[in-house]
């Protein structure tokens, strides 16, 4: 939808170092230098923390998110995912607690919050070959100076 164009500009997926570069997929620098590329890489690790555990909540309030689903047709699995969505904004507004079990499902999207070093950046940044990636790579970096520079 992003590549067709249907979402319109100006809107972004946020995706981590494992992702391709594209002007729609905002990920963070591997080496960011002091000033906007560290600030962005705060801000881009303290939202997708949000949306992970977020997710968390999800697979524990709807068991059947922890593993695939397995429907047919498998478009059903979209509409399974945003019931799930639905149900859990009521609970939310509700005020319905999640209930608490013996056995927890497994910590790795609760937890999935990136430590300090891969926010100071590990590896040597390695854009993805093609025209695509060095367009998203300075896309990042014009969006990053607009938006961090303070």
């Amino acid at each position: 939808m992003f590549e067709t164009g249907v979402v319109p500009a100006g809107c972004h997926l946020l995706g981590d170092s494992g992702y391709g570069s594209k002007t729609w997929v905002l990920t963070p620098y591997l080496r960011p230098q002091p000033g906007y590329q560290l600030h962005y890489n705060r801000a881009h690790k303290r939202t997708r923390s949000v949306v992970e555990r977020g997710i968390g909540q999800w697979k524990r309030r709807f068991h059947v998110l922890h593993s695939e689903i397995h429907v047919t047709p498998p478009a059903k699995v979209c509409k399974i995912i945003f019931v799930c969505g639905v149900l859990h904004n009521i609970c939310k507004q509700r005020n319905i607690q999640l209930l608490l079990e013996d056995s927890q499902p497994p910590a790795e999207a609760e937890n999935n919050i990136w430590s300090d070093d891969e926010e100071d950046g590990d590896g040597a940044e390695q854009p993805p070959a093609g025209h695509h990636a060095h367009n998203g790579l300075l896309y990042r970096d014009e969006f990053a100076r607009l938006h961090f520079n303070t």
